[in-house]
């Protein structure tokens, strides 16, 4: 049985990885057959296919003149993709459906390492001890069942942080048009050439969800890093040189004070991620078991998606480009405090008082 279980879920991993590497490995093939190659060595696009295959999954690069930690967010959504369009397989081949999970992210995660193994030569090459990390816990939970009823609060808690991401990339994109002159000069400096720039705009559209993020940390009054010794926020801005790329033509271009007034929507959105808790429990004791498990779980989505969002770019002078992350988490927990004080402490209190009358 066991052995059974084990060589589905490596068949189906494997198909996961082939549902998104096979795409990459035509990109790569295409772009250096249209650039051209001093060496004529077909290894190198097939290298990169692999390159982009982990890049996609957030496991970081070294390079000669630094590390490249910063990696698009909106890649993830392929690797997902391929895993839930596998996954069936393999659960249908398992009695218990966690111990399905189970061996088909540790059959994933072993490919991916392998995969980071066989590129990991020269001066450019993946941090290989992060490929197994990342490839696991990804595909762990692309086949999470989140629609379990435990899992309720959670789960609406993470769709209101997906509604407050997709108003942050309005944002972004209406902030973009704002400054459209900045971009085609930045888009200038580049000058992909056709291909080249088809793909350097698939590029881009993929880091508008790190954007996004830089932008709630920025109007939740964290603000944000653009290299070193840089931090971008309603009330501070200090900014040195920037790369040239086309998404940062939506950064501010100064302080702007009034914009302060974010943290007002901080608030609200801890509130509305734990309304379900509030208007399903009465009891102070029940009420706080739950608040607390749907806040740490916040916490730790959040946390999460800052890190994943933010790292360094090729060189120390852009490192940290990001969210700060013990700021921003320090900020939506005082947020939690703060509904928890007066949801649930302040009226649990009254009522005590009330009966001791």
């Amino acid at each position: 049985m066991v052995r059974r279980i084990l060589s589905v879920s490596l068949l189906q991993a494997a198909r996961s990885v082939a549902l998104t590497l096979f795409p990459a490995s035509f990109i790569s093939l295409f772009a250096w057959a249209t650039a051209g190659s001093a060496t004529g060595n077909t290894t190198d696009p097939i290298r990169a296919s692999i390159w982009i295959w982990l890049a996609a999954h957030q496991v970081p690069f070294h390079l000669a003149m630094g590390k490249l930690s910063i990696l698009p967010l909106g890649a993830i959504a392929f690797p997902i993709w391929a895993i839930r369009k596998s996954f069936p397989r393999v659960a249908d081949s398992h009695a218990k459906v966690e111990g399905a999970r189970f061996f088909f992210a540790l059959s994933y995660a072993l490919i991916a390492t392998a995969l980071a193994f066989a590129v990991k030569t020269g001066s450019t090459y993946p941090i290989w001890y992060f490929a197994p990390i990342y490839a696991f816990v990804i595909s762990y939970l692309a086949t999470y069942n989140f629609r379990s009823d435990e899992a309720r609060h959670i789960r609406f808690a993470f769709h209101v942080i997906l509604i407050a991401w997709g108003v942050a990339s309005i944002v972004v994109a209406a902030s973009m048009a704002a400054h459209w002159n900045v971009l085609v000069n930045l888009d200038t400096v580049i000058a992909p050439g056709i291909i080249g720039g088809v793909l350097f705009f698939l590029i881009q559209a993929l880091y508008l969800p790190n954007a996004a993020l830089f932008a709630i940390s920025y109007f939740f009054g964290s603000g944000f890093h653009l290299g070193a010794g840089t931090l971008i926020s309603p009330t501070h801005f200090s900014l040195h040189e920037i790369p040239a790329l086309p998404v940062l033509s939506a950064l501010p271009t100064g302080k702007h004070p009034l914009l302060a007034c974010g943290v007002a929507a901080l608030f609200a959105i801890a509130l509305v991620a734990l309304l379900p808790v509030l208007r399903e429990f009465k009891g102070f004791k029940a009420r706080s078991f739950y608040f607390i498990r749907t806040s740490i779980a916040l916490l730790a989505i959040l946390g999460a998606l800052a890190y994943l969002s933010s790292g360094e770019l090729l060189t120390s002078a852009m490192n940290p480009i990001g969210i700060p992350l013990a700021k921003f988490l320090e900020y939506f927990t005082a947020a939690l405090l703060a509904n928890y004080l007066l949801f649930i402490t302040l009226p649990a209190l009254y009522k005590r008082f009330l009966q001791s009358e």
